[in-house]
């Protein structure tokens, strides 16, 4: 009966190193650190609009080129003013094309390089300020020029003479304006280079 006891020890020995090898198995690992995510922007969250680009840089100097072939005056018009800033009015002549080929042109001499585009095409500049930045453009035949007027007052008032016909002020068909005792009317050269011809009477050849 010896053997039983001797059973029973060295049960208990396994049943003790069963023990010990499931403790050490069952050792914990190591608690990780828990760090925060990083805070991404909202999903719903506006994007904020790019910025938009600078517009592009105009030169103001260097010399300029012009390449207008018949050309609506209208169009070199445009031109002109946005180098110069000087403003124009087209007296009925905006559908009259120009024609202006000139090549690096200082900038400072655009505008008298203009003028004589101009007055290859038989048109004329005329300043309407003091200070000369508006200009009417009118056809040369057009242009109006002052011319002396013979002229009678009395007391039925003021009556003109021009050419071979009386008229009174109020139905003289120019402008008039007094100046230094004498009047003038506003007439075009045309007609005024006819009547200066002719000693004031129409009809003689220039």
């Amino acid at each position: 009966m010896k053997a039983f006891p001797s059973f029973l020890f060295f049960a208990s020995m396994l049943l003790a190193g069963a023990l010990v090898f499931g403790l050490s198995g069952c050792s914990s690992e190591p608690l990780k650190e828990l760090r925060p995510a990083a805070s991404q922007p909202a999903k719903n969250e506006a994007a904020k609009p790019a910025e938009n680009p600078a517009p592009p840089v105009v030169k103001k100097d260097g010399p300029v080129s012009v390449d207008f072939d018949r050309v609506p005056l209208s169009d070199v018009v445009l031109f002109v003013t946005n180098q110069t800033g000087k403003g124009f009015i087209l007296n009925g002549a905006g559908e009259k094309t120009v024609s202006w080929i000139e090549y690096n042109i200082p900038r400072e001499k655009l505008f008298d390089s203009f003028s004589h585009a101009l007055s290859s095409a038989d048109l004329v500049l005329r300043s309407t300020t003091d200070e000369k930045t508006v200009f009417t453009i009118e056809r040369a035949e057009d242009l109006k020029v002052p011319f002396k007027l013979d002229f009678a007052t009395s007391n039925r008032g003021t009556f003109f003479l021009l050419g071979s016909t009386i008229y009174p002020q109020d139905s003289f068909p120019h402008q008039v304006k007094y100046d230094g005792g004498h009047w003038y009317a506003l007439i075009p050269k045309t007609v005024a280079d006819q009547l200066n011809a002719t000693d004031g009477k129409p009809g003689g050849k220039i």
